[in-house]
């Protein structure tokens, strides 16, 4: 421990990269506590809207709602999701869905400044729900 200052003075390229890359490493998941964003699988979500009475919030369009979506789910597409009043209960678990996980983001930052606790985003949006095989409605 007596020779840090001067391995780093020596060693200064090295020390650089560490501390960048331990940023970059710890940013995300610090991140992701502080914005209340919450990322699940599909097997997860599966699991929050059956024991805890969740809500599948599909945030794409109207058009892409009505081409295939989730059995059960809501359709609010993100563009209204600020004026929105419909979701009453701040305490209801919620996973957004979008096609990619993309919007879904955005819309758990709005839902979580509005004070809602469980917010969820499906990782991958749709397209994972998808690729797991499982059913989509139209």
């Amino acid at each position: 421990m007596e020779n840090v200052g001067e391995f780093v003075v020596n060693h200064w390229l090295l020390v650089s990269a560490f501390v960048v890359l331990a940023y970059l490493v710890m940013s995300d998941s610090l991140n992701r506590k502080l914005s209340g964003i919450i990322p699940v699988g599909t097997t997860q979500a599966i699991q929050i809207v059956n024991q805890q009475k969740g809500l599948f919030l599909d945030i794409r369009e109207a058009s892409e709602f009505a081409k295939e979506h989730i059995a059960d789910s809501v359709s609010l597409p993100l563009s209204k999701l600020a004026e929105d009043s419909s979701l009453k209960d701040l305490s209801q678990a919620i996973i957004l869905i979008c096609a990619s996980g993309q919007r879904s983001r955005a819309a758990a930052k709005q839902l979580h400044s509005k004070g809602f606790s469980d917010v969820y985003v499906l990782s991958g949006g749709l397209n994972t729900w998808k690729e797991a095989k499982l059913p989509l409605f139209s």
